[in-house]
């Protein structure tokens, strides 16, 4: 198996998942991290503003991209497609990676 036609690309009219003959990782926008992060967080960080550490893009931590077809979830930056987080979930503990942000900005109002 090689290439590029192994993988099923979704239709392209289902517009939670984003992908392309160019692009065949699918992915879903950062609302998809939402439920395994309030597991975490007592927060909804959805809203949250994050800084890419690697482009310095600030964005709306639910317009990152997600991967969930690693061991765990993989968010990357929108802009530059940087790793933003990691979080990798066993039986008895969460592993989760925040190296790639600058920041999180959390507005307590909401």
């Amino acid at each position: 198996m090689n290439g590029t036609d192994d993988f099923a690309v979704p239709d392209s009219e289902d517009q939670d998942i984003a992908a392309g003959p160019h692009d065949p990782i699918p992915f879903v926008d950062g609302n998809a991290a939402a439920g395994a992060l309030s597991e975490l967080f007592r927060i909804d960080i959805i809203a949250a503003l994050g800084r890419c550490r690697h482009c310095g893009s600030v964005r709306a931590f639910g317009e990152a991209v997600v991967f969930t077809d690693a061991p765990g979830i993989v968010v990357r930056c929108r802009d530059c497609k940087g790793v933003l987080l990691r979080l990798v979930e066993t039986p008895t503990r969460y592993w989760l990676d925040l190296s790639g942000l600058s920041y999180l900005e959390i507005d307590r109002e909401e």
